[in-house]
C-alpha cells in the first residue's frame, strides 16, 4: 500500500498492508461509541456541514479528500482504525444507503458486511442485518421503519452506536433522498482518504491510545478550529495553514500559562481550548463594534459572518484575528510583568495607572470573557476599552512610553466615570475616541448623538492634559490626587487651582468619615440631586469598605457632583494643612453651640438617629426623601434648593434606589429612639413611598391609645380610636421658614407630657 495515494473507501478492501490482505474493517473496542448520529447541537452542526462535503463532492463534483486515517492491520487481515472511526463510520452508511437507493447489484456492496464494530456485540449485529435491508424510501424517515422490523432486537434501543446511526441515516436520506447516480461517483475518487500504518510511524498501539485520551469527545474547541480552517480555507488557503499551524504551536504557547484559567486545577484538564474561545470571542466583539453591528455569541456563527467567504472583509478579519494573537507572542517577553509596569492595584504608584483587579488584562480577557453572574460581566466593557488601549499599543510601536503611559491615565478616567454611557451599541464611536487618544493624544468628543464618554469627565481630561503640560512639576501631585478612591479620576471637588491641597484631601479623609460628613455639614448644606432623591456621605463604614467607596465615589463624581459640594469641601480644606478627629470634633461642636437658627443638616448633624436604620446602625447608603418633592419648581435647581432649605418633611431611606421599604420620618423615628422605642409603649410606623406622600406619619403612644404627628412646623397629638385632635404644638420659626427652636426637644417634651 502507498501511503501517499488517496483511496476511496471501497478500496480498503483490496488493499494489502506486509503481504497481508485486507479482508475487513474493524472498529476496536478502545474507540469510542459513533458520535455522529447524536442529537446536541455541536453534533448537528458537524453533522450537518460533513454531509454538505459529502454531498457537494458527490452531486456539484467537488472532490473532497478527509484527510488521514491512521491504524493497522491485523494477522487476520482486520484494518484497525485509532483515528478516524467516526468518518469511516459515515462512509459506511453513506454507501449503504447509495446502493440500496439506487438499486445497485448485492454483490456489488456485499464489501459492507466486512465492516463491523467490537465495541459492542449489538452493534457488530445491526450492522450486519443493516446491510441486507430494503427500506421505503418514499417514506419521511428511514430509523421508524427499522426499528418496525422484526429482526430490529429491544437491546438496540439502549446501544448509543446504533442510535446514532440511525439519526444519521435519516440525515443522510433528507439529504440525499432527489439524487440519482451517484455510486459510480463513490466508487471512483469523489471521495477519498488516505491511510497511515502506524506501525511505520515509530508509534504503538497502546502509546496512540494515550496519546488520543482514550474514547474523549472532540471539544467545542477542536470542533471550532476544523470549522475555521475549512473556511479559511476557502478563503486563502496559506493563509488557512499558517493560521492552523499558529494554532496548534505558536498560539497554543501563549495560552499555555492560563490553561484552566489560571486557576491552578489539577484536576481540571490541562487544555487552553476555552482561553482559546474567549479571546476569539473578544476579537469577534472588536470587529462587530467597528462595523456597528451587534456581537455574535455562537463562535461557529463567527466562523460563517466573519471568517468565510461570504463576508467581503473575510480576509482583512482573519489577519487582524492573527494581528491580535501575534502582537503578545511576537512583542512580550512576559505579559504579567508587561501589565504590572503599567497598573497598580494600590491607591496611587509613579508612573502607573490605578486598576480595581487582576492588572494583567489579557488573562483576564482569556479567563471571563463572555462569562455572566447575574446580570453582571465578568469582563465588563470598561476593561474591554482599557486591553484595546494596549492593542493599540503594540500595534503602534511609534508611541512613546511616557505618552502612552499619561494617555492610558486618561481613558482610564474616563471608564471610571462613563459607566452609563459604556454600552455595546455605543461602543463604535467609544472606540474611536480611544484610538484618538492613544494613537494622537487627542481628547475630543464624537460631534453628534451617541457613544459618548461623560461630558464633563472629557472636558476635565482635556484641561488636565494641558495644565499638565504647563505644569510639569506638579503632574505627579495631579495623578496621586486622582487615584483616591472617592475621587476616582475626577478632581472638580478640589479642582485644578488647589493641586497642592492633595495632602490636605487624603489627610481629611484618614478620618473618621461620621466626623468627615459633620464637619462638611457644619460648613454649609451639600445634600446632593439623585432623581427624586438627595444623598450625603454616610454609610456603615467601619464594616463595609465597598459602601463606603461607592457612596463617596457618587457623591464626587462628574454625573452628581454640584458646586455646593465643591464649596463645602474647599472651605474645610482651606482651613487647615492637615485634619484629625479632634479638630473635627471641635468644629461641629462649636456649630451646634453657636447656632441660632436650625436648618436640616443642623438635626442631621446633632441627632444620630436621622443617621441610622431603626436597629441603630448607620445607614449605608445615606439617601433622602422629600415628601412635597413633585411640588417644587421643575427644571429650577436654584430655586428647588432654596425650597429644599425650608422643608423639613423629609424620610430617612432604609433602600437605596426602591420606593418600597421601611422607611421613617426622621424627626419621629429620633423621637422614637431618645423616648426608649418600644419598651416605652412607642410604635413607629413604616412608609414606602407611596404612603408617605398620601399619608400622615404616626408615632403612636400605645398606652394612651393616642399618635404624634409632626406635618411642617406643626406637631399633633390626636385620640387614636376617634382621630380626634387633643394638642398640639407650633415650632417658632423666622421669616425664611427656618427653625429657632429645636423642633426635636420641642417633640419630646411634648411627648413626655403623655407618656407621664
Amino acid at each position: 500500500m502507498v501511503v501517499s495515494k488517496a483511496d476511496n473507501f471501497r478500496s480498503i478492501f483490496n488493499w494489502t498492508e506486509n503481504d497481508i490482505e485486507v479482508k475487513g474493517i474493524t472498529i476496536p473496542i478502545v474507540q469510542r461509541d459513533y458520535a455522529q448520529g447524536r442529537k446536541t447541537p455541536d453534533v448537528n452542526r458537524i453533522r450537518s456541514r460533513f454531509l454538505q462535503v459529502l454531498y457537494d463532492a458527490l452531486v456539484e463534483g467537488k472532490n473532497t479528500t478527509l484527510d488521514f486515517i491512521y491504524g493497522n492491520v491485523d494477522a487476520k487481515g482486520q484494518l484497525i482504525p485509532l483515528d478516524g472511526q467516526q468518518r469511516l463510520t459515515t462512509l459506511f452508511l453513506l454507501h449503504y444507503y447509495i446502493a440500496r437507493h439506487e438499486d445497485i447489484a448485492e454483490e456489488e456492496f456485499s464489501f459492507l458486511l466486512n465492516f463491523t464494530y467490537e465495541t459492542r456485540v449489538s452493534s457488530r449485529e445491526f450492522c450486519g442485518r443493516l446491510v441486507k435491508y430494503v427500506p421505503d424510501f418514499s417514506m419521511a424517515t428511514l430509523s421508524e421503519q427499522i426499528q418496525d422490523e422484526a429482526w430490529f432486537l429491544l437491546e438496540w434501543e439502549s446501544d448509543p452506536t446504533v442510535l446514532s446511526m440511525l439519526v444519521m441515516l435519516d440525515a443522510i436520506h433528507s439529504k440525499f433522498k432527489k439524487t440519482n447516480g451517484l455510486w459510480n461517483k463513490l466508487m471512483g475518487d469523489a471521495i477519498t482518504f488516505y491511510f497511515l500504518p502506524l506501525d511505520k510511524m515509530g508509534i504503538t498501539d497502546e502509546l496512540y491510545i494515550k496519546m488520543n485520551s482514550r474514547g474523549k469527545p472532540l471539544t467545542r474547541f477542536e470542533h471550532f478550529k476544523a470549522e475555521l480552517e475549512l473556511q479559511i480555507k476557502a478563503v486563502n488557503e496559506d493563509l488557512a495553514k499558517r493560521i492552523s499551524s499558529k494554532i496548534d504551536k505558536e498560539w497554543s504557547d501563549l495560552l499555555w500559562p492560563y490553561r484552566n484559567s489560571g486557576t491552578d486545577d489539577e484536576q481540571a484538564n490541562l487544555v487552553t481550548d476555552d482561553e482559546f474561545l474567549r479571546y476569539i470571542h473578544f476579537v469577534s466583539d472588536l470587529i462587530s463594534y467597528r462595523n456597528d453591528e451587534l456581537e455574535i455569541k455562537d463562535e461557529f456563527e463567527i466562523i460563517e459572518k466573519q471568517f468565510s467567504k461570504g463576508n467581503s472583509k473575510a480576509e482583512e478579519n482573519i489577519l487582524l484575528l492573527e494581528n491580535l494573537f501575534d502582537i503578545w507572542k511576537n512583542n512580550i517577553s512576559d505579559i504579567n510583568i508587561f501589565f504590572n509596569d503599567y497598573f497598580t492595584l494600590t491607591d496611587y504608584a509613579p508612573r502607573k495607572t490605578k486598576i480595581d483587579k487582576q492588572p494583567n488584562l489579557f488573562q483576564d480577557c482569556c479567563a471571563h470573557y463572555g462569562i455572566i453572574i447575574g446580570k453582571r460581566p465578568l469582563f465588563p466593557l470598561g476593561r474591554f476599552i482599557l486591553l484595546y488601549c494596549f492593542i493599540l499599543k503594540l500595534q503602534h510601536q511609534e508611541i512613546e512610553d511616557a505618552d502612552f503611559r499619561r494617555r492610558l491615565r486618561i481613558v482610564s478616567n474616563l471608564v471610571n466615570n462613563s459607566v452609563n454611557t459604556l454600552r455595546s451599541d455605543y461602543m463604535k464611536e467609544l472606540l474611536l475616541q480611544v484610538e484618538k487618544i492613544i494613537i494622537s493624544g487627542i481628547v475630543e468628543q464624537v460631534e453628534e448623538g451617541r457613544g459618548r464618554f461623560q461630558s464633563r469627565q472629557m472636558e476635565e481630561e482635556k484641561m488636565k492634559l494641558q495644565w499638565t503640560s504647563e505644569h510639569s512639576g506638579m503632574s505627579e501631585t495631579l495623578f496621586r490626587l486622582e487615584d483616591h478612591p472617592y475621587l476616582n479620576g475626577y478632581i472638580k471637588a478640589v479642582g485644578l487651582d488647589h493641586i497642592d491641597w492633595c495632602d490636605r484631601f487624603y489627610s481629611l479623609f484618614s478620618c473618621n468619615l461620621h466626623l468627615v460628613n459633620k464637619a462638611l455639614l457644619s460648613v454649609g448644606d451639600y445634600f446632593e440631586k439623585d432623581a427624586w432623591r438627595y444623598h450625603i456621605g454616610i454609610g456603615d463604614f467601619e464594616t463595609n469598605k465597598n459602601v463606603r467607596n461607592r457612596m463617596w465615589q457618587e457623591l464626587f463624581s462628574p454625573i452628581t457632583l454640584e458646586d455646593s459640594l465643591c464649596d463645602v469641601l474647599q472651605q474645610l480644606l482651606l482651613e487647615r494643612e492637615t485634619f484629625d478627629d479632634n479638630y473635627l470634633k471641635e468644629r461641629i461642636n462649636k456649630y451646634l453651640q453657636d447656632a441660632q437658627e436650625f436648618p436640616l443638616r443642623y438635626y442631621i448633624i446633632k441627632y444620630e438617629s436621622m443617621r441610622t436604620n431603626k436597629d441603630g446602625r448607620y445607614n449605608n447608603y445615606g439617601k433622602y426623601y422629600w415628601r412635597y418633592h413633585n411640588n417644587w419648581p421643575k427644571k429650577d435647581d436654584a430655586k428647588q434648593r432654596e425650597m429644599r432649605l425650608k422643608d423639613y418633611n423629609v424620610l430617612l431611606m432604609s433602600t437605596e434606589w426602591s420606593t418600597g421599604g421601611y422607611n421613617h420620618d426622621i424627626f419621629l423615628k429620633t423621637l422614637y429612639d431618645l423616648r426608649g422605642k418600644e419598651c416605652k409603649g412607642l410604635e413607629l410606623e413604616n412608609y414606602s413611598y407611596t404612603r408617605y406622600n398620601q399619608d400622615v406619619d404616626k408615632l403612636r403612644l400605645n398606652s394612651q391609645k393616642m399618635y404624634l404627628t409632626l406635618v411642617d412646623n406643626v406637631y399633633r397629638v390626636y385620640n387614636d380610636e376617634e382621630d380626634q385632635l387633643i394638642d398640639s404644638r407650633v415650632i417658632v420659626q423666622n421669616d425664611n421658614c427656618i427653625d429657632t427652636e429645636d423642633r426635636v426637644e420641642v417633640g419630646l417634651s411634648l411627648l413626655d407630657k403623655y407618656l407621664e
